[in-house]
């Protein structure tokens, strides 16, 4: 993922850069690595973040309703592999899409419920991998709630926002070995004849907010602010 963070239009190293869920702090750790210096996290544990010399660590609860400060100016935010575990994803979303500045980029990555494998796991064991036990030879992560659904993501969620999906993918580019025997024989039988668009183990998704509608305000406060940081209120 951090190529594509790499080559995204407006995104520099000093972009500031917001992850959602942030937990350890291991993906802004690899942020910085690559080069980005404005890095904030948000999580619940704080004793838990261990990148508190490279970054900025705001305590919040992700399902809660109202101990989130307002973010904004974010040139991008990620949610890696997160929102599946939220009560409430569209919350998240909106929440992400707020703190965005206009024509900022939101990365988001989830268990990928479309690969072939995982749909002959679904027919031969009637679960879904990476949700429920009966569809998966380890142990799953009991807090799983919400696969990515795209169409009612789309429909429910970044179409309502005017979020523009405009790359989806898979990581790795093809699946991991972690399936029974059976299953992955069965889908590369099933290759043949089936197409395996997103055969990755996560689903990752790259949207884009909408540039702000150039006005008379809008151009009061370029003037006034012509480089306007991350805000926290």
């Amino acid at each position: 993922m951090l190529p594509i963070v790499k080559t995204l239009e407006g995104i520099s190293n000093t972009s500031p850069i917001l992850d959602l869920g942030c937990g350890t702090g291991a993906w802004l750790k690899r942020l910085y690595d690559a080069g980005f210096r404005e890095l904030w996290g948000v999580d619940s544990d704080s004793e838990a973040f261990g990148a508190a010399e490279i970054g900025h660590f705001i305590a919040a609860d992700l399902d809660a309703n109202d101990d989130l400060p307002q973010l904004a100016n974010f040139g991008l935010v990620t949610i890696i592999e997160v929102i599946e575990h939220v009560a409430n994803p569209q919350k998240l979303v909106e929440r992400a899409f707020r703190a965005l500045a206009p024509g900022g980029w939101l990365l988001i990555t989830s268990p990928n419920i479309y690969s072939l494998r995982t749909r002959v796991r679904f027919l031969l064991s009637a679960g879904v991998p990476f949700f429920e036990r009966a569809a998966h030879s380890t142990p799953i992560e009991l807090d799983h709630i919400h696969p990515i659904v795209l169409e009612a993501y789309q429909r429910k969620i970044f179409t309502p926002l005017e979020l523009s999906l405009v790359r989806v993918w898979t990581y790795p580019d093809c699946s991991s070995h972690g399936s029974r025997w059976f299953a992955r024989l069965a889908a590369r039988a099933m290759r043949l004849v089936l197409s395996d668009d997103l055969p990755g183990d996560s689903l990752c998704l790259l949207l884009r907010k909408p540039e702000q509608k150039a006005n008379s305000a809008t151009r009061v406060f370029k003037l006034r602010h012509p480089a306007p940081g991350p805000t926290i209120r």
